[in-house]
């Protein structure tokens, strides 16, 4: 497409990209095509001519677009099904240990380091587990305009919620939608 800018008058290309328009010498020629920059043209400092036979290259449109994260929402019975399983995992070495009949395999597996430190471990990926179930309700309640965050708003948003394995596991769903959709109003309130 071809434009005299002070006439408004335009005209197209041919297939080979020839055109023909007219324009005062002082005019501003715009040149445009899909995918490319616009090209403007101004002959006033060239010598007075009736036609200008000009080649005109035309630079390609480039975009950086940031990175997107894309995520298949699941619906709230695969989101139950996962809050369900939430809870650390015994991570004691012999099933149903009890102080009376393994006295010292119960205080090795409750007071040792490496003990504490494979139950820290267990804490550590049940919270990861429970993030990422919340991240989940969060694009369904997204998708519902039920809330309003942008991903990385959600961890911040996690962190404030705070809540525990046992709430999240015991309220139905209209309960922990709700829970979610209260503390939603006072972050958006408090920290926006």
């Amino acid at each position: 497409m071809v434009i005299n800018k002070r006439s408004n008058n335009g005209t197209f290309a041919d297939s080979d990209g020839k055109f023909s328009i007219s324009a005062m010498q002082s005019d501003t020629i715009l040149l445009s095509a899909v995918g490319f920059k616009i090209k403007k043209i101004c002959i006033k400092d060239s010598t007075a001519k009736k036609v200008y036979n000009i080649i005109i290259p035309l630079e390609k449109l480039y975009f950086t677009l940031h990175e997107v994260s894309v995520f298949a929402i699941r619906n709230l019975n695969e989101i139950q099904r996962d809050i369900d399983k939430l809870g650390i995992k015994k991570t004691y070495t012999v099933e149903g240990l009890d102080a009376i009949s393994s006295p010292i395999t119960y205080l090795y597996e409750r007071f040792s380091k490496f003990a504490r430190s494979k139950r820290k471990v267990a804490e550590w990926e049940n919270e990861d587990f429970k993030r990422d179930i919340l991240k989940d309700l969060f694009r369904l309640y997204i998708k519902h305009d039920i809330i309003n965050l942008n991903e990385e708003e959600f961890d911040a948003f996690i962190k404030y919620l705070n809540f525990s394995d046992y709430f999240m596991q015991n309220a139905t769903q209209l309960e922990l939608t709700m829970a979610i959709k209260g503390k939603y109003e006072n972050f958006i309130y408090r920290w926006k």
